[in-house]
């Protein structure tokens, strides 16, 4: 079987040569740029004190972590591409997307090279994107649920960091804005399917809900890609975690990950640059209101994004112009069909 790819456009997908070289300046210079104002927010010689205190074997959980976390989100992006009836990729075609996407650098601000794979797999503009939409709230999704876990957790002990005003909204507003969501969806996604303007963006908005519900609603058909997003994050946090036990902060588990899912503001996947410098900055405040002294946090967290960022940089950058041509030739289409959801499928 074969599927005729179209030819479509993916903004940084389509840069080459000194254009990548220029996006990648501009990275390293946002990620030394917030790094080196949070060292003068932090004092200097305090940062030097930490940076004195380095434990380079830490480096390997680092980057073990980062691998464990690209398996996990490999099988999740895989689940939201077939969830629903939806275009499928066989097995390399989909390495070839989720490692060229994965440290988000060349993503230009969500979902480009997602609604580029799904586009060239056979899908219409409005199914691409929401399933690109899709992918965004799953990752959220499993975010909150493990912040409202580990609130809860913090709550539970007694401990007073994180402060009641980061623990409290996390305990208590994932759940029911996750059923109100689901319910809004069910209610409101035929009315607006299909329409112009804002009615049709908000269409696929709820479209892209009704996916994660009916993943969540069939947990042992999408149990693999659920649970791969939960290790994606649990894998990336570990990193995080990781990065500050490097320098010797060895922070408790639950605050951490509170203040680890405050400060991803945005994923990489999602942000501008794979959140060059922004996540540096968001997630080394919110660590350190969280109880880390702010040093160690900007130092252990320097490392982990510096690392999230580039080490998957050669693969992605040597495996673009085969995402090219998936957009552009030929190439084996999906190994099989999809499974008939129980669900309507995104196609009307």
């Amino acid at each position: 079987m074969h599927i005729s790819l179209p030819s479509v456009t993916g903004d940084h997908i389509e840069r080459r040569g000194s254009a990548l070289a220029m996006l990648m300046i501009a990275a390293a210079a946002l990620q030394l740029a917030a790094g080196v104002g949070l060292a003068y927010v932090a004092g200097f010689s305090a940062v030097r004190a930490v940076l004195g205190n380095f434990q380079p074997v830490w480096l390997i959980a680092v980057i073990g972590a980062l691998g464990i976390s690209f398996a996990g989100y490999y099988y999740a992006y895989q689940g939201m591409f077939t969830v629903a009836g939806g275009p499928t990729l066989n097995g390399d075609q989909m390495r070839i997307v989720v490692t060229v996407g994965f440290g988000g650098f060349l993503a230009h601000g969500g979902g480009t090279i997602d609604r580029y794979a799904l586009e060239a797999a056979g899908a219409d503009r409005r199914e691409a994107k929401v399933r690109v939409s899709g992918l965004a709230g799953l990752e959220h999704g499993v975010l909150a649920l493990g912040g409202t876990a580990c609130a809860i957790a913090v709550l539970a002990a007694g401990s007073d960091q994180p402060p009641l005003d980061f623990t409290i909204p996390w305990a208590v507003l994932p759940v029911p804005g996750f059923l109100i969501a689901f319910w809004l969806a069910e209610r409101y996604r035929d009315r607006y399917r299909g329409a112009d303007g804002w009615r049709g963006s908000m269409g696929n908005f709820l479209e892209s809900i009704h996916l994660i519900r009916v993943m969540f609603g069939h947990p042992w058909r999408f149990g693999i890609p659920l649970a791969g997003m939960a290790v994606f994050w649990a894998a990336d946090a570990f990193a995080a975690w990781s990065g500050m036990a490097a320098f010797g902060f060895k922070m408790n588990a639950a605050s951490m990950f509170v203040g680890f899912a405050v400060g991803m503001v945005f994923t990489r996947r999602t942000g501008p640059l794979g959140g060059a410098g922004v996540l540096v900055l968001c997630l080394s405040l919110a660590i350190w209101y969280s109880g880390a002294p702010l040093a160690v946090a900007l130092a252990g967290l320097f490392v982990y994004r510096v690392l999230a960022l580039w080490l998957p940089m050669p693969g992605a950058l040597a495996l673009l112009p085969t995402l090219r041509r998936m957009g552009q030739e030929r190439v084996p289409g999906a190994e099989g069909e999809a499974e008939p959801p129980d669900e309507p499928a995104v196609r009307p």
